[in-house]
Order: structure tokens, then C-alpha cells, then sequence
């Protein structure tokens, strides 16, 4: 009955990884956006707690060389997802305090820098108090209809904590390497719900400004991307067809509903197998080994 304790997580965790897309496609961004990085790290929670529990009780309840080699490898497994999971919050912290320093530069009346730069671009820079960075060569490619729908998606990153989202999946897919496909498809959710958040003005009006931001920083990067949050972000053929021809999302609801029932689910495995762990470390009526019998 041990194996079932560590493979669950690891299935749960593929299949996130392996549904992700699908599961962002048929809801709505904003529900893709939150509940796919909770059921990520959950998952990633659930791995740890479970492998740990299961290498603990083999280590005292079960005897023989293969007990504890097995104990071994999921102990060092575990250590090396924490110290990985470690070092990752730590250069997210370090950059969060830079762009903290740097927003307090943004106070701005207009709401924005304006960076002098041919290459043309906008992006929200997140922090305490957030701000948002625009280029002298995107301002002149972009019509005044067109940069007011640009400042609107990047003030939706900041007001909805975009990039909070994929921070989390982004540490979940560090503690469960079967998680990695999840914060690409966070990203891009976090992109088409910015993108409808700033279509209050013509959804027609929104994909023009976003084809034409995407077309300005094509031209200017000849071909080099970026990491950053911006309005010229993610598959914006995707993009562009959601503003101009809305997807109808009849199974939306319902996969609120499965998501919500998942995260239930794996928080349960999540505290009943670091129970367990407790169990070992400071022993109650009755032994780990029979929790994991059950």
C-alpha cells in the first residue's frame, strides 16, 4: 500500500501537466489564472509530503537493504526539489525588491515610463506598488485608441497580481518537474483575461491594438522574444481570434467545479500524509505504517 502514497501525487502532477492547456482552453482566463497554480503547488505539496512520509516510515517500521535504499532516494528526491524549490524564491525575491526600487521611480501623472529605446515595448513591472514601462518606439507605432488599450492590459497585470500567479506555478514546477508545462499556460491565460480586461472599449479596437503592438516589437526585435509580462505577450494569433470571435465556453462552470473538487481533494492527501509524518516524528496511538495500510 506504499506505492500508491508516492505515485499518486506524481499522477496527479502528470496529469495537470498533461491537461493544463486543455483545461485553460474550455475556462475562463481569470479561473485558469487562479486555480491552476493552487492545484500545481497543492500537487507539488502533495509529492513532497508524500515521499517523505513514505521514506520515513520504511526507515522505521520496515527492515533490509531495499527498504532503506528506497527511503534514500525519496529523501534525497525531497531535498533536492526543497533546495531547488529554495534558490528559486530566493532570485524571485531578489528581483521583486529591484523592481520595488525601480517603481518608486514610476510615479508618474501619465501613469507610466517612458524609456527611450528603438526597440518597441511595454510591460508592467511587479512590486508594492507596480508600475508600468513603455518605449518611445512603441508609443510611435500605436494610435491613441490603440496605446490607451495597451496601458489598460498592462494596469490589469498589476490590479489582478499577474505575475503573483505565475510565480506559484512557476515554484510548483520546480518542486515537481511533471508541472513544467503549467506556468506557460498560466502566462498565457494571464494575457487573454488582460486582454478582455482591456477590451471594455471594443473588443475590434482591443485585437487591433494588440496585433499592432505584437507587429512593432516583432519588427524591432528581429526575432528575439522576452519574459515579460506585456501586451505584445503569449500566441497572439490566439489572442487576437479571442477578442475579435469570442470561444463559447459551455464546460466553464463545470470545470470550475472539477478544479475546485481536485484542489479539495489533494489538500486532503496533502495533510493526511504530512499527519503521517508527524506520526513518525513524534509518535500517537497508532503508527504510521498502519495510516498507510488503510
Amino acid at each position: 500500500m506504499i506505492l500508491p502514497v508516492v505515485l499518486a501525487p506524481l499522477a496527479m502532477g502528470a496529469a495537470l501537466g498533461v491537461g493544463a492547456e486543455r483545461i485553460a482552453a474550455q475556462a475562463r482566463p481569470a479561473t485558469a489564472v487562479r486555480l491552476l497554480p493552487i492545484l500545481s503547488a497543492l500537487c507539488a505539496l502533495a509529492g513532497l509530503s508524500s515521499a517523505t512520509a513514505v521514506a520515513l516510515t520504511l526507515v522505521r517500521y520496515r527492515s533490509g537493504t531495499a527498504s532503506v535504499a528506497v527511503a534514500a532516494i525519496l529523501l534525497a528526491a525531497a531535498l533536492w526539489a526543497v533546495g531547488a524549490g529554495l534558490r528559486h524564491l530566493w532570485h524571485v525575491g531578489k528581483s521583486l525588491r529591484a523592481a520595488t526600487r525601480f517603481c518608486r521611480d514610476l510615479a508618474r501623472p501619465d501613469g507610466y515610463l517612458l524609456a527611450r529605446s528603438p526597440v518597441a515595448d511595454a510591460y508592467s513591472v511587479p512590486g508594492r506598488r507596480g508600475g508600468i514601462v513603455l518605449t518611445t518606439a512603441m508609443k510611435s507605432a500605436l494610435t491613441e485608441g490603440e496605446l490607451a488599450v495597451l496601458l489598460a492590459h498592462e494596469r490589469a497585470h498589476l490590479r489582478h497580481h499577474h505575475s503573483r500567479w505565475i510565480q506559484i506555478a512557476e515554484t510548483a514546477a520546480v518542486l515537481h518537474p511533471l508541472l513544467r508545462p503549467v506556468p506557460d499556460v498560466v502566462r498565457r491565460a494571464a494575457e487573454r483575461w488582460a486582454d478582455e480586461e482591456a477590451a471594455t472599449g471594443g473588443r475590434r479596437t482591443a485585437a487591433q491594438a494588440v496585433a499592432a503592438a505584437a507587429l512593432a516589437r516583432s519588427r524591432s526585435l528581429e526575432g528575439h522574444s522576452s519574459t515579460t509580462l506585456s501586451v505584445a505577450g503569449g500566441d497572439v494569433v490566439e489572442r487576437v481570434r479571442a477578442l475579435v470571435d469570442p470561444p463559447k465556453l459551455p464546460w466553464a462552470r463545470p470545470i470550475a467545479a472539477m478544479l475546485i473538487v481536485a484542489i479539495a481533494l489533494v489538500s486532503f492527501s496533502a495533510l493526511r500524509t504530512t499527519d503521517v509524518v508527524q506520526d513518525v516524528i513524534v509518535p500517537e496511538h497508532e503508527t504510521p505504517h498502519l495510516v498507510l495500510q488503510r
